[in-house]
Protein backbone atom coordinates (compact mmCIF):
# COMPACT_ATOMS: atom_id res chain seq x y z
CA UNK A 1 0.00 0.00 0.00
CA UNK A 2 2.74 2.63 0.94
CA UNK A 3 4.43 1.27 -2.48
CA UNK A 4 1.65 2.30 -4.39
CA UNK A 5 1.09 6.09 -2.79
CA UNK A 6 4.89 6.33 -3.25
CA UNK A 7 4.56 5.43 -7.02
CA UNK A 8 1.39 7.47 -7.23
CA UNK A 9 3.25 10.97 -5.93
CA UNK A 10 6.59 10.63 -8.70
CA UNK A 11 3.94 10.41 -11.24
CA UNK A 12 2.47 13.73 -10.09
CA UNK A 13 5.41 15.13 -9.71
CA UNK A 14 6.59 14.06 -13.18
CA UNK A 15 3.10 15.34 -14.20
CA UNK A 16 3.56 18.90 -12.93
CA UNK A 17 6.95 19.15 -14.66
CA UNK A 18 6.50 18.27 -17.93
CA UNK A 19 3.42 20.86 -17.81
CA UNK A 20 5.87 23.36 -16.92
CA UNK A 21 8.36 22.61 -19.35
CA UNK A 22 5.52 22.73 -21.87
CA UNK A 23 4.46 25.89 -20.59
CA UNK A 24 8.37 27.63 -21.04
CA UNK A 25 8.66 26.22 -24.33
CA UNK A 26 5.10 27.81 -25.39
CA UNK A 27 6.20 31.13 -23.94
CA UNK A 28 10.08 31.10 -25.33
CA UNK A 29 8.26 31.09 -29.17
CA UNK A 30 5.50 33.49 -28.51
CA UNK A 31 6.56 36.13 -26.47
CA UNK A 32 10.57 36.08 -26.50
CA UNK A 33 11.37 34.84 -30.30
CA UNK A 34 8.27 35.73 -32.34
CA UNK A 35 7.20 39.19 -30.65
CA UNK A 36 3.49 39.56 -31.64
CA UNK A 37 3.76 37.03 -34.34
CA UNK A 38 1.89 33.43 -33.93
CA UNK A 39 4.81 30.75 -33.97
CA UNK A 40 5.53 30.19 -37.72
CA UNK A 41 4.54 33.42 -39.10
CA UNK A 42 6.60 36.26 -40.31
CA UNK A 43 6.90 39.29 -38.68
CA UNK A 44 3.84 42.20 -39.19
CA UNK A 45 5.26 45.38 -40.15
CA UNK A 46 3.15 48.34 -39.39
CA UNK A 47 1.63 50.53 -42.88
CA UNK A 48 3.26 53.55 -44.14
CA UNK A 49 2.35 56.14 -42.58
CA UNK A 50 3.77 59.15 -44.82
CA UNK A 51 1.25 61.98 -45.51
CA UNK A 52 -0.28 62.35 -48.78
CA UNK A 53 1.62 64.52 -51.11
CA UNK A 54 0.37 68.07 -51.92
CA UNK A 55 -2.62 69.11 -54.49
CA UNK A 56 -0.28 70.70 -57.17
CA UNK A 57 -0.35 74.53 -57.87
CA UNK A 58 -2.54 75.76 -60.40
CA UNK A 59 -1.91 78.83 -62.23
CA UNK A 60 -4.31 81.69 -61.17
CA UNK A 61 -6.74 82.86 -64.12
CA UNK A 62 -5.46 85.22 -66.79
CA UNK A 63 -7.96 88.05 -67.30
CA UNK A 64 -7.38 90.52 -70.45
CA UNK A 65 -7.14 94.30 -69.78
CA UNK A 66 -9.97 96.28 -72.03
CA UNK A 67 -9.99 97.94 -74.10
CA UNK A 68 -7.89 96.06 -76.65
CA UNK A 69 -6.63 97.53 -80.18
CA UNK A 70 -8.04 95.92 -83.33
CA UNK A 71 -4.85 94.22 -85.11
CA UNK A 72 -4.35 94.63 -89.06
CA UNK A 73 -3.04 91.70 -91.37
CA UNK A 74 -2.79 91.60 -94.83
CA UNK A 75 -4.95 94.80 -94.87
CA UNK A 76 -7.76 93.15 -92.97
CA UNK A 77 -8.82 94.72 -89.30
CA UNK A 78 -9.13 92.13 -87.08
CA UNK A 79 -10.85 91.89 -83.40
CA UNK A 80 -11.80 89.05 -81.56
CA UNK A 81 -13.30 87.82 -77.79
CA UNK A 82 -13.09 85.04 -76.20
CA UNK A 83 -11.14 82.79 -73.70
CA UNK A 84 -9.54 79.25 -73.40
CA UNK A 85 -12.43 77.60 -74.06
CA UNK A 86 -15.63 77.64 -77.20
CA UNK A 87 -17.31 80.61 -77.85
CA UNK A 88 -19.93 80.92 -80.85
CA UNK A 89 -21.56 84.23 -82.06
CA UNK A 90 -24.86 84.30 -81.66
CA UNK A 91 -26.48 87.58 -83.02
CA UNK A 92 -24.31 91.40 -84.04
CA UNK A 93 -26.06 94.41 -83.90
CA UNK A 94 -24.76 97.29 -85.93
CA UNK A 95 -25.36 100.91 -84.15
CA UNK A 96 -23.20 103.93 -86.15
CA UNK A 97 -20.20 102.43 -86.24
CA UNK A 98 -20.60 100.33 -82.89
CA UNK A 99 -20.70 96.36 -83.36
CA UNK A 100 -22.55 94.76 -80.38
CA UNK A 101 -21.49 90.96 -80.95
CA UNK A 102 -23.57 88.59 -78.38
CA UNK A 103 -21.83 85.42 -78.09
CA UNK A 104 -21.96 81.70 -75.82
CA UNK A 105 -19.33 80.80 -74.21
CA UNK A 106 -17.52 78.00 -71.74
CA UNK A 107 -14.00 79.97 -70.57
CA UNK A 108 -13.24 81.38 -67.36
CA UNK A 109 -10.12 83.30 -68.39
CA UNK A 110 -9.02 85.57 -70.57
CA UNK A 111 -11.85 88.30 -71.38
CA UNK A 112 -14.91 85.49 -69.78
CA UNK A 113 -15.68 85.30 -66.29
CA UNK A 114 -17.58 81.23 -67.08
CA UNK A 115 -19.57 79.50 -68.91
CA UNK A 116 -22.85 82.18 -70.14
CA UNK A 117 -24.23 84.79 -72.86
CA UNK A 118 -21.72 87.48 -73.23
CA UNK A 119 -21.83 90.93 -75.21
CA UNK A 120 -18.69 92.25 -76.64
CA UNK A 121 -18.77 95.42 -77.53
CA UNK A 122 -16.46 97.54 -80.35
CA UNK A 123 -16.28 100.77 -80.73
CA UNK A 124 -14.40 101.56 -83.83
CA UNK A 125 -11.22 99.79 -84.14
CA UNK A 126 -11.40 98.10 -80.13
CA UNK A 127 -12.94 96.23 -78.21
CA UNK A 128 -14.61 98.00 -74.85
CA UNK A 129 -16.39 95.68 -72.67
CA UNK A 130 -17.37 92.20 -72.56
CA UNK A 131 -20.27 92.15 -70.10
CA UNK A 132 -21.90 88.31 -69.44
CA UNK A 133 -25.48 88.78 -69.19
CA UNK A 134 -27.18 85.39 -68.73
CA UNK A 135 -25.89 81.91 -67.64
CA UNK A 136 -24.74 78.74 -70.05
CA UNK A 137 -28.00 77.34 -69.28
CA UNK A 138 -29.98 80.07 -71.24
CA UNK A 139 -32.13 80.03 -74.45
CA UNK A 140 -30.72 83.30 -76.62
CA UNK A 141 -33.50 84.49 -78.33
CA UNK A 142 -32.22 87.38 -80.58
CA UNK A 143 -31.12 91.05 -80.48
CA UNK A 144 -32.43 94.09 -81.78
CA UNK A 145 -32.22 98.12 -81.83
CA UNK A 146 -35.15 99.15 -79.88
CA UNK A 147 -35.54 103.10 -78.57
CA UNK A 148 -34.44 102.44 -75.29
CA UNK A 149 -31.13 100.94 -76.35
CA UNK A 150 -29.82 97.32 -78.18
CA UNK A 151 -32.15 95.07 -76.82
CA UNK A 152 -31.47 90.93 -76.03
CA UNK A 153 -34.11 87.98 -75.06
CA UNK A 154 -33.39 85.42 -73.05
CA UNK A 155 -34.97 82.49 -71.52
CA UNK A 156 -33.58 80.13 -68.39
CA UNK A 157 -35.38 78.13 -65.64
CA UNK A 158 -39.21 78.85 -66.68
CA UNK A 159 -38.70 82.20 -67.43
CA UNK A 160 -37.33 85.02 -70.20
CA UNK A 161 -35.97 88.06 -70.19
CA UNK A 162 -35.43 91.09 -72.64
CA UNK A 163 -32.72 92.67 -71.37
CA UNK A 164 -31.65 96.25 -72.47
CA UNK A 165 -27.81 97.46 -72.94
CA UNK A 166 -25.56 100.46 -72.67
CA UNK A 167 -23.46 102.25 -74.93
CA UNK A 168 -20.80 101.12 -72.49
CA UNK A 169 -21.83 97.05 -72.99
CA UNK A 170 -23.45 96.97 -69.69
CA UNK A 171 -26.90 96.28 -68.71
CA UNK A 172 -29.34 99.43 -67.82
CA UNK A 173 -32.45 97.78 -67.81
CA UNK A 174 -34.07 94.65 -67.95
CA UNK A 175 -37.95 93.29 -68.03
CA UNK A 176 -39.80 89.57 -67.22
CA UNK A 177 -41.06 87.91 -70.17
CA UNK A 178 -43.02 84.19 -71.13
CA UNK A 179 -40.31 81.62 -70.96
CA UNK A 180 -40.02 80.24 -74.57
CA UNK A 181 -37.64 77.83 -76.64
CA UNK A 182 -37.58 80.52 -79.93
CA UNK A 183 -37.96 84.32 -80.36
CA UNK A 184 -38.14 86.78 -82.77
CA UNK A 185 -37.46 89.98 -82.43
CA UNK A 186 -39.08 92.92 -85.09
CA UNK A 187 -38.88 96.88 -84.32
CA UNK A 188 -42.12 98.69 -85.73
CA UNK A 189 -43.31 101.83 -85.05
CA UNK A 190 -40.70 102.57 -81.98
CA UNK A 191 -41.66 99.60 -80.19
CA UNK A 192 -40.34 95.97 -80.08
CA UNK A 193 -42.92 93.33 -81.43
CA UNK A 194 -41.48 89.84 -79.90
CA UNK A 195 -42.88 86.40 -81.47
CA UNK A 196 -42.16 84.11 -78.84
CA UNK A 197 -43.03 80.22 -79.24
CA UNK A 198 -42.51 77.64 -76.19
CA UNK A 199 -42.86 74.27 -77.70
CA UNK A 200 -47.06 74.63 -77.79
CA UNK A 201 -47.73 77.76 -79.44
CA UNK A 202 -46.78 81.17 -80.85
CA UNK A 203 -47.64 84.37 -78.87
CA UNK A 204 -46.83 87.90 -80.00
CA UNK A 205 -45.95 90.66 -77.23
CA UNK A 206 -45.04 94.24 -77.20
CA UNK A 207 -42.18 96.53 -75.44
CA UNK A 208 -42.57 99.82 -75.27
CA UNK A 209 -40.57 102.56 -74.08
CA UNK A 210 -39.42 102.43 -70.77
CA UNK A 211 -39.84 98.33 -71.26
CA UNK A 212 -43.25 98.04 -70.40
CA UNK A 213 -44.68 94.68 -71.87
CA UNK A 214 -48.11 94.06 -73.22
CA UNK A 215 -49.34 90.57 -73.90
CA UNK A 216 -51.62 89.51 -76.99
CA UNK A 217 -54.33 87.28 -75.73
CA UNK A 218 -54.06 85.54 -79.30
CA UNK A 219 -52.27 82.29 -79.62
CA UNK A 220 -51.21 80.12 -82.36
CA UNK A 221 -51.17 76.03 -81.56
CA UNK A 222 -48.06 73.97 -82.42
CA UNK A 223 -44.52 74.37 -82.13
CA UNK A 224 -43.27 76.90 -84.75
CA UNK A 225 -39.52 78.57 -84.93
CA UNK A 226 -40.15 82.48 -86.40
CA UNK A 227 -36.96 82.46 -89.12
CA UNK A 228 -37.92 86.41 -90.40
CA UNK A 229 -40.81 88.98 -90.60
CA UNK A 230 -41.72 91.78 -91.92
CA UNK A 231 -44.66 94.80 -90.87
CA UNK A 232 -46.48 96.62 -93.43
CA UNK A 233 -48.91 99.01 -91.50
CA UNK A 234 -50.56 96.72 -88.32
CA UNK A 235 -49.94 93.48 -90.08
CA UNK A 236 -46.99 91.51 -89.70
CA UNK A 237 -46.12 89.10 -92.01
CA UNK A 238 -43.67 85.59 -90.91
CA UNK A 239 -42.28 83.57 -92.05
CA UNK A 240 -42.42 80.21 -89.68
CA UNK A 241 -40.86 76.90 -89.87
CA UNK A 242 -42.93 73.88 -88.81
CA UNK A 243 -41.36 70.92 -89.05
CA UNK A 244 -39.88 70.24 -92.53
CA UNK A 245 -42.69 72.93 -93.92
CA UNK A 246 -42.38 76.67 -94.03
CA UNK A 247 -45.59 78.49 -93.21
CA UNK A 248 -46.32 82.33 -93.83
CA UNK A 249 -48.34 83.44 -90.70
CA UNK A 250 -49.77 86.58 -90.15
CA UNK A 251 -50.67 88.78 -87.01
CA UNK A 252 -52.66 91.56 -86.03
CA UNK A 253 -53.51 92.66 -82.90
CA UNK A 254 -57.55 92.35 -83.91
CA UNK A 255 -57.52 89.47 -85.50
CA UNK A 256 -54.39 87.37 -84.40
CA UNK A 257 -52.20 84.93 -86.38
CA UNK A 258 -53.62 83.48 -89.69
CA UNK A 259 -52.13 80.78 -91.49
CA UNK A 260 -51.93 81.57 -95.22
CA UNK A 261 -49.55 79.72 -96.80
CA UNK A 262 -47.90 76.52 -96.23
CA UNK A 263 -44.74 74.74 -98.36
CA UNK A 264 -44.34 71.79 -97.71
CA UNK A 265 -40.92 70.22 -97.32
CA UNK A 266 -39.24 72.92 -97.78
CA UNK A 267 -36.62 75.28 -95.51
CA UNK A 268 -36.21 78.88 -95.30
CA UNK A 269 -33.49 81.06 -97.12
CA UNK A 270 -34.11 84.85 -96.79
CA UNK A 271 -37.04 87.14 -97.84
CA UNK A 272 -35.85 90.71 -99.62
CA UNK A 273 -38.47 93.65 -100.33
CA UNK A 274 -39.82 94.05 -104.31
CA UNK A 275 -42.28 96.69 -105.63
CA UNK A 276 -45.70 95.31 -106.39
CA UNK A 277 -48.12 96.43 -108.38
CA UNK A 278 -50.86 97.50 -105.39
CA UNK A 279 -47.86 98.44 -102.94
CA UNK A 280 -45.43 96.73 -100.66
CA UNK A 281 -44.25 93.07 -101.73
CA UNK A 282 -41.98 90.97 -100.73
CA UNK A 283 -39.91 87.70 -102.28
CA UNK A 284 -39.32 85.07 -100.23
CA UNK A 285 -36.36 82.36 -101.08
CA UNK A 286 -36.46 78.65 -99.81
CA UNK A 287 -34.72 75.24 -100.46
CA UNK A 288 -36.34 72.34 -101.59
CA UNK A 289 -35.46 68.98 -102.59
CA UNK A 290 -35.95 69.22 -105.95
CA UNK A 291 -34.14 72.74 -106.19
CA UNK A 292 -35.19 76.45 -105.40
CA UNK A 293 -38.43 77.93 -104.36
CA UNK A 294 -39.16 81.60 -104.88
CA UNK A 295 -42.62 83.00 -103.98
CA UNK A 296 -43.68 86.64 -104.21
CA UNK A 297 -45.70 87.90 -101.50
CA UNK A 298 -48.37 90.65 -100.54
CA UNK A 299 -48.05 92.59 -97.68
CA UNK A 300 -50.94 90.84 -96.11
CA UNK A 301 -48.36 87.32 -96.87
CA UNK A 302 -50.79 85.76 -100.31
CA UNK A 303 -48.98 84.45 -102.56
CA UNK A 304 -48.91 86.57 -106.02
CA UNK A 305 -46.41 84.37 -107.94
CA UNK A 306 -44.37 81.43 -107.08
CA UNK A 307 -41.55 79.19 -109.16
CA UNK A 308 -39.54 76.37 -108.61
CA UNK A 309 -36.24 76.19 -109.90
CA UNK A 310 -34.03 73.22 -110.52
CA UNK A 311 -30.32 72.57 -110.39
CA UNK A 312 -29.00 73.53 -106.85
CA UNK A 313 -30.71 73.74 -103.42
CA UNK A 314 -28.31 77.12 -102.26
CA UNK A 315 -28.52 80.60 -103.54
CA UNK A 316 -28.57 84.12 -102.65
CA UNK A 317 -31.14 86.34 -103.59
CA UNK A 318 -30.59 90.33 -104.09
CA UNK A 319 -33.01 93.03 -104.98
CA UNK A 320 -32.95 96.39 -106.51
CA UNK A 321 -36.69 97.18 -105.81
CA UNK A 322 -38.21 95.78 -109.31
CA UNK A 323 -36.58 93.28 -109.68
CA UNK A 324 -35.08 90.12 -107.95
CA UNK A 325 -31.42 88.37 -108.74
CA UNK A 326 -30.63 84.92 -107.78
CA UNK A 327 -27.11 83.89 -107.14
CA UNK A 328 -26.75 79.87 -107.59
CA UNK A 329 -23.53 77.52 -108.56
CA UNK A 330 -22.47 78.31 -112.00
CA UNK A 331 -25.70 81.10 -112.62
CA UNK A 332 -26.88 84.17 -111.78
CA UNK A 333 -30.71 84.76 -112.93
CA UNK A 334 -32.69 87.90 -112.75
CA UNK A 335 -36.32 87.98 -112.66
CA UNK A 336 -39.46 90.38 -112.89
CA UNK A 337 -41.46 90.79 -109.75
CA UNK A 338 -44.11 88.12 -111.17
CA UNK A 339 -41.15 85.78 -111.31
CA UNK A 340 -40.84 85.85 -115.07
CA UNK A 341 -37.08 84.97 -116.21
CA UNK A 342 -35.28 88.66 -117.44
CA UNK A 343 -31.85 87.26 -117.62
CA UNK A 344 -29.88 84.16 -117.12
CA UNK A 345 -25.69 84.48 -117.21
CA UNK A 346 -23.33 82.18 -116.45
CA UNK A 347 -20.43 82.18 -113.64
CA UNK A 348 -17.53 80.49 -112.41
CA UNK A 349 -18.97 81.02 -108.30
CA UNK A 350 -19.73 77.95 -106.75
CA UNK A 351 -22.32 78.55 -103.83
CA UNK A 352 -22.44 76.54 -101.09
CA UNK A 353 -24.37 77.14 -97.27
CA UNK A 354 -24.85 80.57 -97.78
CA UNK A 355 -24.65 81.82 -94.14
CA UNK A 356 -24.73 86.20 -94.64
CA UNK A 357 -26.10 88.18 -97.52
CA UNK A 358 -25.94 91.87 -97.90
CA UNK A 359 -26.97 94.72 -100.24
CA UNK A 360 -26.15 98.29 -99.77
CA UNK A 361 -25.57 101.22 -102.84
CA UNK A 362 -24.29 98.97 -105.37
CA UNK A 363 -22.37 96.47 -103.83
CA UNK A 364 -23.52 92.97 -102.74
CA UNK A 365 -21.61 90.59 -100.56
CA UNK A 366 -22.18 87.18 -100.06
CA UNK A 367 -20.67 84.68 -97.27
CA UNK A 368 -20.63 81.11 -97.40
CA UNK A 369 -19.67 78.09 -95.83
CA UNK A 370 -19.16 74.72 -96.51
CA UNK A 371 -19.67 71.63 -94.59
CA UNK A 372 -16.26 71.67 -93.15
CA UNK A 373 -16.85 75.18 -91.81
CA UNK A 374 -14.53 76.68 -94.70
CA UNK A 375 -15.88 80.45 -94.87
CA UNK A 376 -15.62 82.57 -97.77
CA UNK A 377 -16.29 85.97 -98.14
CA UNK A 378 -17.24 87.63 -101.67
CA UNK A 379 -17.94 91.07 -103.11
CA UNK A 380 -19.76 92.09 -106.20
CA UNK A 381 -19.54 95.76 -107.00
CA UNK A 382 -22.20 97.20 -109.48
CA UNK A 383 -23.27 94.08 -110.71
CA UNK A 384 -20.29 92.80 -111.87
CA UNK A 385 -18.47 89.44 -110.62
CA UNK A 386 -18.43 88.44 -107.49
CA UNK A 387 -14.75 88.14 -106.21
CA UNK A 388 -13.34 86.47 -103.07
CA UNK A 389 -12.48 89.62 -100.20
CA UNK A 390 -11.51 86.73 -97.81
CA UNK A 391 -11.07 82.95 -96.89
CA UNK A 392 -10.45 81.27 -93.88
CA UNK A 393 -11.33 77.95 -91.86
CA UNK A 394 -13.16 76.70 -88.30
CA UNK A 395 -16.37 78.75 -89.08
CA UNK A 396 -19.13 78.39 -86.34
CA UNK A 397 -22.01 79.82 -85.65
CA UNK A 398 -24.23 83.02 -86.48
CA UNK A 399 -22.84 85.10 -89.39
CA UNK A 400 -23.52 88.70 -89.89
CA UNK A 401 -22.40 91.16 -92.74
CA UNK A 402 -22.69 95.10 -92.61
CA UNK A 403 -21.34 98.11 -94.84
CA UNK A 404 -20.06 100.54 -92.50
CA UNK A 405 -17.86 103.54 -93.75
CA UNK A 406 -17.04 101.72 -97.17
CA UNK A 407 -16.16 98.69 -95.41
CA UNK A 408 -17.63 95.28 -95.12
CA UNK A 409 -17.55 94.54 -91.52
CA UNK A 410 -18.12 90.55 -90.67
CA UNK A 411 -18.52 89.26 -87.74
CA UNK A 412 -18.33 85.47 -87.44
CA UNK A 413 -17.06 82.76 -84.72
CA UNK A 414 -13.30 80.49 -85.65
CA UNK A 415 -11.81 77.52 -83.94
CA UNK A 416 -8.74 78.37 -86.91
CA UNK A 417 -5.47 79.30 -85.45
CA UNK A 418 -4.61 79.81 -88.73
CA UNK A 419 -3.87 83.71 -90.92
CA UNK A 420 -5.60 86.43 -89.32
CA UNK A 421 -6.80 83.84 -86.48
CA UNK A 422 -3.60 83.63 -85.25
CA UNK A 423 -4.56 85.07 -81.85
CA UNK A 424 -7.26 82.74 -80.93
CA UNK A 425 -7.68 82.75 -77.01
CA UNK A 426 -8.71 78.98 -77.27
CA UNK A 427 -11.56 76.68 -79.43
CA UNK A 428 -12.87 79.05 -80.75
CA UNK A 429 -13.60 82.78 -80.34
CA UNK A 430 -16.04 85.58 -81.70
CA UNK A 431 -14.29 87.40 -84.51
CA UNK A 432 -15.59 91.00 -85.84
CA UNK A 433 -13.38 91.62 -89.12
CA UNK A 434 -13.36 94.64 -91.33
CA UNK A 435 -12.20 94.51 -94.96
CA UNK A 436 -11.91 97.24 -97.49
CA UNK A 437 -15.10 97.22 -100.05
Amino acid sequence: MQRQKTVAKWLAIILLVTIAVGAYIMYDAVYLEGGDTAAGDEPVTPPDTEPDPAPPETDPPFYTTLPRAAQTFAGIKVAHAGGEGDERVLATVFTDGTAYVFFSSESSEYDCRGSGLYLALHDGDSLISVTRFAAGSATFGGAKLTSDGVAAAVSDGGTGTLFVFGTDGSVKGETSLPAFTSAFLLSHGGELMLFLSDGTALTCHTVQKGLSVTSSPFRLAGDRTVTEGFAAGEVFTLSAQRGEDMEIVTFSQNSGFIVTECYEKTSFRQIVPVAGEDGAAFCLLGSKASGMLLAVLSASGEELSSATLEGGTEGALFGDGVSVILVRTGLTQTFCRHLDLIASAPTDLEVYGVAAVRESGGKRALVTRDAEGDVEVLLSSEGGDFVTLAECSGGEGNVRAEFLDGDLVISLSSSSREGIFFENFGAGDAYLLRLPA
